[in-house]
């Protein structure tokens, strides 16, 4: 029973706690919005800390799809798009993405780029450095402080749950100086974490200890209180020759250490193309070493990060840039999505391939208030993510 709840206190058979956390509970957030205005007691409830964890528990179980599109500015240093949107869709299911959430943001909100989500609230890291943060359930939106000047292009944060703490963080990487992979050695990459909740320590940069290479921007992971970083260890050759080594970096939340691991012995000169990403708790990394050549690894917990194939793929269709990676509720399944725009199905049992959508041309966005659009032939990457809902807040109140 959560602190202070009665048992029974508003005139009902059922016990409160029965009522709050074993039915009310299992109700989406919409519904749970609505019912705050019920009476106090309800309100102090379902606002409550507590409920929404045991909220959050029950919406792990039944998780979901977002989709969020976005259309490529040719300028975006210099424009903003005036708008996001955040779309549910459930794949193989439907062809139809339906609206969720639809934000205008007064400043604009610049080219982002792949959104990362934890608990139902999804992170905008945008091109130009700043971060947005957004609950789609409770329509919660905020952006985040401005952190360190980079000068590096593009940019690199990461998003999780500290269970050490409690509370969720965000890391970001930055160049102080110096040109990207010429920046191997010396002291030009830093790393800084903002928390997120209430009390003294949260919501402004805190720098940490400084990475021991170069951060590239790769989708990072968060797995059990670490975030799991693609870095550049080293680059040899020049132009077409050209061949830069990477490494993996672990900085643990717990003491804000930087530990470095191999990647998969898969190390090619198309490395660029290649994607993290967690399946079933365990770190998996995707190798694309063609344009039609797909290798599927995971590493084993341990001191080190012990690397085996689960499988390899090939292509319908040839990538352009990456084949990006997105947990299904099955653990013998992943998603992959070329280039951010055709969906598959992989089966990791047998490395059959299923396909679900060409997202461009068959998938219809419905705002649920007449309008449906295709993005057919125009330049859009349909970002799509796992989700639960949560009523989770950004802001505490």
């Amino acid at each position: 029973m959560a602190p202070g709840l009665a048992s029974p206190s508003s005139g009902s058979p059922i016990p409160d706690d029965v009522l709050f956390f074993q039915i009310l509970v299992l109700l989406p957030v919409k519904c749970l919005l609505r019912f705050q205005t019920v009476c106090k007691l309800w309100r102090a409830t379902l606002m409550s800390t507590h409920f929404a964890h045991r909220h959050l528990e029950h919406s792990r179980t039944r998780p979901s799809m977002v989709i969020m599109p976005r259309r490529y500015l040719r300028y975006h240093k210099m424009f903003s798009l005036c708008s996001v949107n955040f779309y549910g869709f459930q794949p193989g299911q439907s062809k139809v993405a339906e609206l969720i959430l639809h934000k205008r943001c007064p400043g604009g909100i610049p080219m982002f780029s792949m959104p990362l989500h934890c608990d139902g609230l999804i992170m905008i890291p945008c091109t130009t450095g700043r971060i947005f943060l957004c609950n789609p359930a409770t329509r919660e939106f905020v952006e985040l402080p401005q952190g360190s000047h980079n000068i590096a292009k593009g940019q690199r944060v990461a998003f999780g749950f500290d269970p050490w703490s409690g509370k969720y963080k965000v890391a970001r990487h930055f160049l102080r100086s110096g040109n990207g992979e010429k920046c191997i050695s010396g002291n030009s990459a830093g790393h800084e974490i903002l928390t997120l909740g209430d009390g003294e320590e949260v919501w402004r940069w805190k720098s940490t200890m400084d990475p021991p290479y170069p951060i590239n921007a790769r989708t990072p992971i968060c797995m059990r209180g670490s975030f799991y970083w693609s870095a550049v260890n080293s680059v040899t050759g020049d132009g077409h020759d050209k061949v830069s080594l990477h490494v993996i970096l672990r900085f643990s939340l717990r003491d804000e250490t930087f530990a470095v691991y191999p990647n998969p012995p898969c190390r090619g000169f198309l490395s660029e193309n290649d994607m993290l990403c967690e399946l079933s708790g365990k770190l998996c990394y995707i190798h694309s070493a063609s344009p039609l050549d797909v290798a599927i690894w995971l590493a084993e917990d341990g001191p080190n990060l012990a690397w085996s194939v689960r499988c390899r793929l090939i292509l319908p269709i040839p990538r352009q840039l990456h084949v990006f990676a997105c947990a299904s509720g099955n653990g013998d399944e992943i998603f992959l999505s070329i280039d951010a725009w055709y969906l598959l199905k992989c089966d990791l049992r047998d490395g059959s391939l299923e396909e679900i959508i060409d997202m461009a041309h068959d998938m219809s966005y419905d705002h649920l208030n007449g309008i449906k659009f295709c993005s057919g032939e125009r330049s859009v990457a349909h970002y799509m993510l796992p989700c639960v809902e949560s009523l989770l807040r950004i802001i505490p109140l």
